[in-house]
């Protein structure tokens, strides 16, 4: 298992679930894909300093540590963003 961080961007605009709610299921995303979850930081709302789309110009940050196996890395980040409410996924391993 390594050891890995995560930046997820949700949409702020027309979001459907709550933050408290989004890292429920991130969380069940997680553990459904093998690894272990650590904790979550909710960094806020924050603008983009390159807006890709007018409707989003800004949106909510949420870091989670976690657990995973690096294979299972890239089937989970699909995952993640199917959610509707995500909008953004990074991962990284930390130093």
């Amino acid at each position: 298992m390594t050891k890995y961080e995560g930046t997820i961007i949700l949409k702020e605009t027309g979001r459907e679930n709550t933050v408290e709610e989004v890292q429920n299921l991130i969380s069940a995303e997680i553990d459904s894909a093998g690894g272990k979850v650590g904790e979550f930081n909710a960094t806020g709302l924050q603008d983009f300093s390159r807006v890709a789309n007018r409707k989003n110009p800004n949106g909510y940050y949420i870091e989670v540590s976690f657990e995973s196996s690096p294979d299972a890395t890239n089937d989970l980040k699909k995952r993640l963003l199917k959610i509707r409410d995500i909008f953004r996924v990074f991962f990284t391993k930390p130093a």
